[in-house]
């Protein structure tokens, strides 16, 4: 997510839409060092994100619609969702408009209406072929113009997970930013946080956005999508980049087995509490907790919440000494 926008000096005052840091017990702030809320996720399939969005436009200067994904010839598929979502944006003339995005990922939807998420097929097929990511590149940036959006967001994940293709991904995000520059675009890129930075030649020009969250979730055991340890760890990593930090909300429901059951937004976690009269603590990371039984025995649910994010970007002000960029995943 660019680089072109450098980190706020610390001693400016804040803006709208800045997290300011919370009093010491002497009345003073810890840090002049603030929390820019930066921008925000609208996903498609969550009716509400449309309402969420007009609530939050002074909140944020940018704005990321959630997501394009593929068919299995790697052509562009618009779901139908967010064709209705963008349809409810507003007029996007106006001056004091936040910035909008359009999103890619590589998921990939099947024929039978399965998907795979996060394909690396589609990584290892597309980013080595320079034609076809030619041709996939033309794609991201004649649906984003027909958008009217001010910018491309690139999520492609699993990079990790192919031997040898952080070149080919990094000539990628190279060609494209030039395509999108040429056409007054701008250009995120999100990076997991199991991106090896310190190995590889990021070009400047794009906002690169880390994912500091998913430490706990759908692969593992109950616990928090982030925590102190992990925050901090994650700021020594990519310091160098300059980037965006994503934060996320919600959680997830464990069931007896430890395994996920469902994943939460914030209001639903804080309804299930309520629903099952569970008593909720909040651990010293800002992480809320409950667990209730139910039929098949014992759930445990971990999730975050608005002073959640506000205690997380604190850690991230604290570990980067600076001003830092926080990104929400996601409205709801």
């Amino acid at each position: 997510m660019a680089l072109l926008l450098q980190i706020t000096a610390c001693t400016k005052q804040p803006e709208s839409g800045d997290i300011t840091p919370q009093a010491s017990s002497g009345g003073e702030p810890e840090t002049e060092h603030r929390g820019i809320q930066q921008a925000a996720w609208c996903v498609y399939w969550d009716s509400g994100s449309a309402a969420s969005l007009a609530e939050s436009l002074s909140q944020y200067r940018q704005f990321v619609m959630f997501s394009c994904l593929y068919a299995e010839d790697h052509s562009l598929i618009v779901p139908e969702g967010l064709k209705d979502l963008i349809s409810t944006l507003p007029d996007r003339g106006a001056s004091d408009t936040p910035e909008f995005y359009l999103s890619f990922v590589n998921d990939v939807m099947h024929p039978d209406g399965s998907s795979t998420q996060k394909s690396t097929v589609f990584l290892e097929e597309v980013l080595p072929d320079a034609e076809l990511s030619d041709a996939v590149i033309d794609d991201i940036i004649r649906q984003t113009k027909a958008c009217g959006f001010d910018g491309i967001e690139l999520d492609y994940e699993n990079i990790h997970k192919c031997d040898g293709l952080w070149g080919a991904y990094l000539n990628f995000i190279s060609r494209l930013w030039m395509r999108a520059n040429s056409e007054n675009l701008k250009l995120r890129v999100v990076l997991s946080v199991s991106t090896p930075a310190a190995e590889l030649d990021f070009i400047e020009g794009p906002r690169y956005v880390v994912m500091c969250y998913n430490l706990y979730g759908y692969h593992s055991g109950p616990g928090p999508k982030a925590d102190k340890a992990f925050l901090e760890n994650t700021v020594r990593k990519f310091m160098s980049l300059d980037a965006d930090y994503a934060l996320a909300n919600g959680g997830f429901e464990w069931g007896p087995d430890g395994k996920v059951v469902r994943s939460l937004t914030t209001g639903a976690a804080a309804a299930l509490a309520a629903e099952n009269d569970a008593l909720e603590t909040r651990d010293s990371d800002g992480v809320l907790h409950f667990t209730f039984r139910s039929e098949d025995g014992l759930h445990t649910v971990f999730y975050g919440d608005e002073e959640t994010i506000r205690i997380w970007s604190g850690i991230l002000q604290k570990e980067a000494a600076c001003d830092i960029r926080v990104n929400l995943w996601r409205l709801d």
